[in-house]
């Protein structure tokens, strides 16, 4: 069963790339090399969000973690102040 659902999904794929079982057989590498064009195409759109986010939401991040790290680090100072001896 789980081979019928990997062929059917793999199967559904291909096709989002106009690919029929005839052009595979007929022309494998330049099949592949279609395919690894669309996906580096995606993966260049897609980086070019990616670093733009990244802009804003790396150094908030930086930011908050900073805080987080400073205020752990005095809860331990304060938590070990107040032990007896």
């Amino acid at each position: 069963m789980k081979l019928v659902i990997g062929s059917f999904f793999v199967g559904w794929c291909l096709t989002l790339f106009d690919i029929t079982p005839l052009d595979l057989l007929k022309d494998l590498t330049g099949t592949i090399g279609q395919i690894y064009a669309t996906a580096l195409d995606t993966v260049r759109w897609a980086a070019d969000y990616i670093l733009l986010g990244a802009v804003i939401v790396v150094p908030i991040w930086a930011i908050v973690a900073g805080l987080n790290y400073f205020q752990k680090k005095s809860q331990r100072k304060t938590s070990q102040s107040k032990k007896p001896d």
